[in-house]
């Protein structure tokens, strides 16, 4: 998988979304442990407007879950909250906290990345996942 910086790099700036997004990719596969290059599946659910969709991009670089592939798909939602799925069929749901869409709204992206950076991912996201 790809850093922070190299998700920069191919999203084409380090923004507090793209963070978001890489943050969930990396809590899924910290979760759910997956092997192979297919045993991840990710829902992404995100207002299909930027800057909320460039955690897509942060997704796909943190995950392994790409567009190439077919791993990934994406539905348009008024909250972003993202669904990562193993083949055996564990599941992580992480469910962006409001409070923390509208903090990065308002800050500029650099401080907004420092921000979420310094937060533990609990602040972050609500986390459900089913293991059994």
């Amino acid at each position: 998988m790809l850093t922070l910086e190299e998700a920069a790099d191919f999203h084409g700036h380090l923004g507090p979304f793209l963070t978001i997004g890489y943050l969930a990719g990396e809590i899924a596969r910290e979760v759910l442990k997956p092997e192979g290059i297919h045993d991840l599946r990710a829902i992404v659910n995100v207002p299909l407007k930027t800057p909320f969709s460039c955690i897509i991009d942060g997704v796909q670089c943190s995950s392994g879950c790409t567009l190439g592939k077919l791993n990934i798909e994406v539905k348009d939602s008024e909250q972003p909250f993202i669904v990562f799925e193993s083949r055996d069929g564990r599941r992580v749901e992480l469910q962006v906290k409001g409070e923390v869409v509208e903090k990065c709204l308002k800050l500029d992206m650099e401080e907004a990345v420092r921000w979420l950076l310094s937060l533990k991912r609990e602040d972050i996201f609500e986390v459900s996942t089913q293991l059994g």
